[in-house]
């Protein structure tokens, strides 16, 4: 069974955080250019720029990972298109301002930092929460947006920040790296999970490690980041995309996780009851927006059954196939 979103992105909620660790600007490896642009006053965002030639595509990371978890992934594009790849704010390498988590100012920072990069117009290639992010810029600013790929990122996770708002967030059945002794450790623990394994650059951006042990500490992020993105997240309005659209996605969305809700002995019979009371809504809306999807005339689906969240790590050779496939059009 698929690992819930949220399973997916909130990798040990309860961890706590430090301030972010700043590399240095214009680093460069043999993979990617690592660029800071400032996308607000006091706010940078970290950019890979893994070169290439032709138009701009940029990576978008899910919620709960950084650009570094494209590190297979975007090499892949170069020969056809200058790929660069951002990591949102709170998150590893980017700014960690306590305020700003919200679908429209994350779309801005998007916005933003194309104008600092001199990107006039880029395909935009996101997984899960960055799919609000690319809907958000591809309805109010149709200009800067040539196509879209969504990887497994069309649910409606305002639907579920309206759920949620008017109580904590529930615990979830998500990965323990709690007690993990090593960074080997735990890439296996996350490979067992999603089903695939981060590249290295993301276990050392997006975790935190003990210099004399190794040992995992906690997750590189603002503390309250991952919480503050799931509660200002927007409905999605697709109905506004009118370029070009590639969605793949393994067909799974949130009603396997709220139905665990109504049974999960961690939570209270209020909200027990609340996922029992919400889970016919929730099916109605699924199976709506499925089939709004289907009549999108720009739209192209593709469903890897299976795959997970991170469909990428499981399905590497059909992803890649449908993406240069749609970017050749």
């Amino acid at each position: 069974m698929r690992m819930p979103w949220f399973r997916c992105a909130l990798l040990m909620l309860t961890a706590c955080a430090t301030t972010p660790s700043v590399p240095p600007g214009d680093d460069v490896d043999p993979l990617h250019q690592v660029r800071r642009v400032e996308v607000a006053e006091g706010v940078e965002l970290e950019v890979l720029d893994y070169g290439g030639e032709g138009p701009a595509l940029v990576f978008l990371a899910g919620m709960g990972s950084t650009s570094h978890v494209y590190d297979v992934l975007a090499p892949e594009f170069i020969a056809t298109h200058h790929v660069y790849a951002f990591t949102r704010r709170g998150y590893g390498a980017s700014s960690w301002p306590s305020t700003g988590y919200d679908t429209a100012t994350l779309g801005n920072d998007l916005r933003a930092a194309l104008d600092e990069l001199g990107i006039a117009k880029a395909t935009l290639a996101g997984h899960s929460l960055a799919g609000d992010e690319m809907t958000w810029l591809g309805g109010h600013h149709p200009e800067r947006v040539e196509a879209l790929i969504f990887l497994d990122a069309t649910d409606d996770r305002g639907e579920i920040a309206v759920f949620l708002k008017d109580g904590p967030l529930p615990p979830l059945p998500f990965s323990v790296l709690d007690g993990q002794p090593s960074r080997e450790a735990v890439a296996a623990v996350i490979e067992r999970d999603l089903g695939g394994r981060f590249p290295p650059h993301e276990i050392e951006q997006a975790y935190e490690f003990d210099a004399t042990t190794g040992a995992f500490l906690r997750h590189h992020r603002h503390p309250d980041a991952v919480e503050l993105s799931v509660r200002g997240v927007a409905p999605p309005d697709f109905a506004k995309l009118k370029g070009p659209v590639l969605a793949i996605s393994d067909e799974q969305a949130f009603t396997d996780w709220v139905s665990a809700l109504t049974t999960n002995e961690g939570v209270s019979e209020e909200m027990r009851e609340r996922a029992r009371k919400y889970l016919p809504e929730i099916r109605e809306h699924e199976a709506a927006r499925a089939a709004q999807l289907r009549r999108m005339p720009n739209w192209k689906l593709v469903t890897l059954r299976g795959a997970g969240h991170y469909l990428w790590l499981t399905r590497y050779a059909e992803v890649v196939a449908e993406m240069r496939a749609f970017l050749a059009r």
